[in-house]
């Protein structure tokens, strides 16, 4: 696997995959990274739908690899930080890639817990969110 890619995606949501997609079809020669650590794909606008209890939890997900465009390298790993002065990022598990562009779209990472009292609401189910749990909206 080449440490070095013309363009590196951070995310590997709809936001990545699209940008991914879009790009190797005008251009199918550019060297792609895209770096996710999860093998499954939620597409989380459906979770209002799964919410209003419209639409199945399950045709939400799917596998990650049947995703990611033909062509694109699949980096399974999570950022830890970035250098953009020397375009470079390392990884949690301690790899360094370097590229000439960057689409960071890592998505988002659900903290209750920040909020006081939050985390006890949600666990008493007197307060829900579709992104922590659709199927109980």
């Amino acid at each position: 696997m080449s440490l070095h890619h013309q363009l590196i995606i951070i995310g590997g949501g709809t936001a990545g995959i699209m940008v991914a997609a879009q790009i190797k079809r005008k251009n199918p020669a550019i060297e792609i990274g895209l770096i996710e650590p999860s093998d499954k794909h939620y597409y989380q606008p459906a979770f209002t739908l799964v919410g209003a209890n419209t639409y199945n939890y399950e045709k939400t997900i799917r596998s990650m690899s049947s995703l990611i465009p033909k062509g694109v390298s699949w980096i399974k790993e999570s950022v830890d930080n970035f250098n953009p002065n020397q375009n470079k990022l390392t990884t949690i598990e301690g790899n360094e890639y370097t590229y000439d562009f960057l689409v960071a779209c890592p998505g988002l990472r659900m903290a209750p817990e920040l909020v006081e009292g939050l985390t006890d609401a949600m666990d008493i189910g007197v307060v829900c969110s579709n992104y922590t749990n659709p199927i109980h909206t």
